[in-house]
């Protein structure tokens, strides 16, 4: 699967969401494990929004925040992790994600992955780009591994 998106506003970004719940449900159908998702752009592109309405349509109840400052936040079968502070790949360790990445049906959302995950040897199933475009549209691509 790639898909590519164009224009999208924060509108558009629920049916972004539904079709990639729907990838991952058909990821679950054939793999034992967690479904890591890479989301990946600059500050501002849209990952924390994206997350949001992903969460919302999978079943989280409450608010989502962003967990750039407590790194991790975990809800019902959703890990959002958010690694922009982390100065050295190694320090992604502190997350200890070994045994939720073995968890069926669980979803982890990786915003900022190139700041640690190659020191902790975790791989993406999917990974999203968000472009700025201007202050209301964005470009967004979807790639599934």
């Amino acid at each position: 699967m790639k898909s590519h998106y164009t224009n999208i506003k924060e509108t558009d970004l629920e049916q972004i969401a539904k079709e990639l719940l729907f990838e991952i449900q058909i990821f679950f159908e054939n793999e034992n494990r967690s479904c890591v998702v890479f989301l990946k752009g600059d500050l501002g592109a849209g990952k924390t929004t994206f997350t949001k309405f992903f969460a919302k349509i999978f079943g989280v109840e409450g608010v989502i925040v962003s967990p750039t400052f407590v790194l991790r936040k975990d809800y019902t079968n959703l890990i959002h992790i958010d690694g922009y502070r982390f100065e050295k790949g190694e320090e992604g360790k502190i997350l200890d994600l070994e045994k939720e990445l073995q968890d069926k049906g669980k979803v982890i959302f990786i915003e900022w992955p190139e700041k640690f995950v190659k020191s902790v040897g975790i791989n993406p199933d999917f990974t999203i780009d968000f472009k700025h475009l201007n202050e209301e549209e964005r470009d967004i691509s979807i790639i599934k591994f």
